[in-house]
């Protein structure tokens, strides 16, 4: 109900690590979604937050009884007055907000998926927005106070002696930008405050470990807290690191794990000649994990498919594999996620006929099953040092060339282009003319 982006292993620690504190008040400043209440919900501590932002305030007033204070701006009534009856100053100004952030960002926006979207909710609105405010209310966290300042003063009023949980941004401008949606449509009585400077957080992270009890964590190593480290959390392959610090904690370290489930097809190998037809075979998700942790690139982060594809030869041996998952903003669009031959062969172009059986009509036929939309076209993402791919060129049309935002790879490279122009026998006819010659080998 809440949003967060604190991963579930984070809250366990949390609540581990209070357990551990007198009972009594605990200070929560920064707090966010209320992640760290919701996370010692039920465990009889009198819990005391503060924060700036709009969507934040909302809930915390909301929770301690005090009016929301929160109305919609005249120069949004034309677009979004169908919102105005939902305000309520209760509950269900908090349940109009927190529906807000997942679609506000897309009014006033040009293109299909915005205007879906915003009509999506407009016309759904009233069962949203009662289905989010019945959940709201039963809610289990309790505040003992919420207060709208700023975490450098609030701080300065909390008990030297109390225990302070706190997740503060370490990098500006974090909620001030996703929150900027709710700040365009809605006004409010707005505290004024500076973003944190480098000295502010140093400053604010003195104030809340120069106690006997507190803890916080960010997804940023910091090096003035390392002999307070009790936790590295990475919940998931592509998650960012969470680095947990505590004046006395239990030590953790979560890491991802991965279902491996064992494939018993038979692999094109060095020596062996690759025959038609080739053939799609669906795999399981452990299957899939298996095969991608056996041939793909391990500095290539894993994620997770819809569609998880082998592709095979005559034989029944396996020549590769493929991924796809539906385009999140495109809607006849697939996103190949993973695409990768079977190492060693004869081939050194083989990864040509994964990229021909991906864009096939028989994977076409695969993907609108799997996805219930129409697929007209296939967008991926490849990483290299050099600026192009070698294994899309000639079959993909390289749409966007940046620096790359992954360590190790000097260019980010997006390709796009169409699927189910020929069949698994065209593509074969046309890889085996084109890039099919096997490697010759000569003994002594």
């Amino acid at each position: 109900m809440f949003q967060g982006t604190i991963p579930g292993p984070m809250r366990s620690i949390v609540r581990e690590t209070a357990s551990l504190w007198p009972s009594g008040p605990v200070y929560v400043p920064c707090c966010g979604n209320f992640t760290i209440e919701r996370s010692l919900a039920g465990m009889g501590l009198a819990l005391h937050s503060s924060d700036v932002s709009i969507y934040t305030s909302a809930v915390g007033r909301w929770l301690t009884q005090q009016p929301v204070g929160i109305q919609l701006r005249e120069e949004s009534a034309d677009e979004l007055g169908w919102l105005a009856d939902s305000l309520d100053g209760g509950v269900g100004t908090v349940a109009t907000l927190m529906l807000g952030t997942r679609f506000l960002a897309s009014v006033g926006r040009e293109g299909l998926w915005h205007e879906r979207v915003v009509r999506s909710y407009r016309e759904q609105w009233k069962a949203k927005h009662a289905e989010t405010a019945e959940r709201l209310s039963a809610s289990d966290v309790e505040l003992a106070s919420y207060e709208v300042e700023d975490v450098r003063s609030w701080l300065q009023k909390v008990p030297g002696d109390a225990p302070v949980c706190s997740f503060p941004p370490f990098y500006g401008g974090g909620y001030e930008k996703l929150y900027e949606p709710l700040e365009a449509h809605f006004t409010w009585d707005a505290p004024q405050y500076e973003p944190l400077s480098d000295d502010d957080v140093v400053s604010v992270l003195g104030a809340i470990t120069d106690r006997p009890y507190w803890l916080t964590a960010s997804n940023h190593s910091v090096p003035e807290l390392h002999p307070y480290l009790r936790g590295v959390i990475k919940a998931t392959p592509r998650a960012a690191p969470f680095y947990v610090y505590a004046s006395e904690a239990r030590t953790r370290i979560v890491a991802p794990r991965q279902p491996i489930d064992p494939v018993k097809i038979p692999r094109l190998r060095q020596g062996e000649e690759l025959v038609g037809p080739l053939t799609l075979s669906l795999l399981k998700p452990g299957q899939f994990n298996a095969l991608r942790s056996r041939y793909l690139n391990p500095r290539i982060a894993p994620g997770a498919a819809n569609l998880a594809v082998a592709v095979r030869d005559g034989g029944g041996r396996l020549l590769g594999v493929f991924a796809m998952a539906p385009s999140t903003f495109t809607p006849d669009e697939a996103y190949v996620l993973s695409d990768f031959a079977v190492a060693p062969t004869d081939y050194p172009r083989l990864s040509k006929l994964i990229v021909l059986a991906a864009t096939s009509a028989e994977t076409q036929l695969l993907c609108q099953r799997s996805f219930s939309r129409r697929i007209r076209r296939v967008a991926t993402t490849a990483f290299s040092n050099n600026p192009v791919s070698m294994k899309y060129r000639g079959l993909l049309r390289l749409n966007k060339r940046s620096p790359s935002n992954e360590d190790g790879w000097k260019f980010q490279l997006q390709y796009q282009g169409a699927i189910g122009q020929h069949t698994l026998a065209e593509a074969l006819e046309m890889w085996a003319k084109r890039w099919g010659a096997p490697t010759t080998k000569t003994g002594v």
